[in-house]
């Protein structure tokens, strides 16, 4: 029986080199590239993203993944805006062009970070105040073009918002310093501080904050699932979920748990939210050399609703911290005595 063919997009970055191995275990794979040393090469930056459809078409695709966007949440927008908006609308057109029913789209959960919701749906997305970073609102508009799309050949667009990813269960391999591995560096730098301090240390952070960690490995599994499930059900229309664990992980954990693997002595961590946020970025940056836009997510993460996301893919697809924090540091350890 032949199986079902796919195209690719994002498929040579960090998550993209855990897809696809997966992929290629359940599917036909063709990965869109730049680098000339994939089975498509194209630029979705370009007009029609340089392909040549006519020879495309024979391939008879089944699904389209996107993976592929601008991570950086210092990037300009002008950077932001096209490679997470404008590129958005040139792989659908590639999509409708080479008659794709289905089109999977990885986004991510700082779509909706700026939302109003005690739990925020898949779906919601919140323009009614500003973003904190041309990252996030780029990716909020990409939703809304995939959302809005109209449709023809695409039958079903499913949109993912990836929570937070770090390194993957089995040896917590990172490939650069980002998101939440910015903490250990920061303490690092305030050791001597936090040794001396006869009180608990306090820090940046509010107790109902969770955070949406991830284990890249298990956010690849989900979205070759994903993938799985659009084909075998053929989805009509547009549908959305949130791929985070189903608790998170709450911010006065994770620093507890940073200072014990730097075997960091100290009195305890009190949260500190009670003044000026923006007080307390400014003096984090300057103290720690803890990145505004980083801290930033680090206090504001929402609570994102996941019931949709289990539906699908069970309960227990994404183990919580605790199951994975030895590997998390070790992995994390790893790399900085490599740099």
């Amino acid at each position: 029986m032949t199986r079902p063919r796919i195209l690719v997009t994002g498929g040579t970055g960090f998550l993209g080199k855990k897809v696809i191995p997966l992929l290629r275990e359940k599917f036909e794979v063709d990965v869109l590239s730049r680098s000339g040393k994939t089975e498509v090469q194209g630029d979705l930056t370009q007009w029609n993203a340089s392909l040549d459809f006519d020879s495309l078409k024979n391939k008879k695709y089944s699904l389209l993944l996107h993976m592929a966007g601008l991570y950086d949440l210092t990037a300009s927008k002008v950077d932001c805006y096209q490679h997470n908006i404008s590129t958005m609308g040139t792989v659908l057109k590639v999509a409708e062009a080479l008659k794709i029913p289905f089109f999977v789209n990885t986004s991510t959960v700082a779509a909706g970070v700026n939302s109003s919701l005690p739990s925020v749906k898949p779906f919601d997305l919140n323009f009614s105040k500003p973003f904190p970073d041309a990252y996030s609102e780029s990716k909020a508009l990409g939703e809304q073009v995939l959302q809005n799309w109209p449709v023809q050949s695409v039958q079903g667009r499913l949109n993912l918002r990836l929570g937070v990813l770090v390194g993957d269960t089995k040896e917590g391999a990172i490939e650069r310093i980002d998101g939440p591995y910015y903490a250990p560096e920061a303490f690092k730098k305030i050791r001597p501080v936090i040794e001396s301090l006869p009180t608990p240390i306090p820090l940046p952070g509010n107790s109902a904050t969770k955070l949406p960690l991830v284990p890249v490995d298990k956010a690849a599994q989900a979205i070759v699932k994903f993938c799985e499930w659009a084909l075998a059900t053929k989805p009509q229309g547009y549908l959305s979920y949130h791929v985070t664990p189903t608790f998170g992980l709450g911010v006065k954990e994770f620093y507890m748990s940073a200072l014990k693997y730097q075997a960091i002595p100290h009195k305890g961590v009190v949260l500190v939210d009670q003044i000026s946020e923006a007080l307390i970025l400014k003096a984090s940056k300057f103290l720690a050399k803890f990145p505004e836009e980083e801290l930033y997510y680090l206090m504001n993460f929402p609570v994102y609703d996941t019931q949709s996301t289990r539906e699908v893919l069970g309960d227990g697809w994404c183990p919580e911290f605790k199951e994975y924090e030895q590997t998390f540091w070790s992995g994390y350890e790893e790399f900085v005595s490599h740099r």
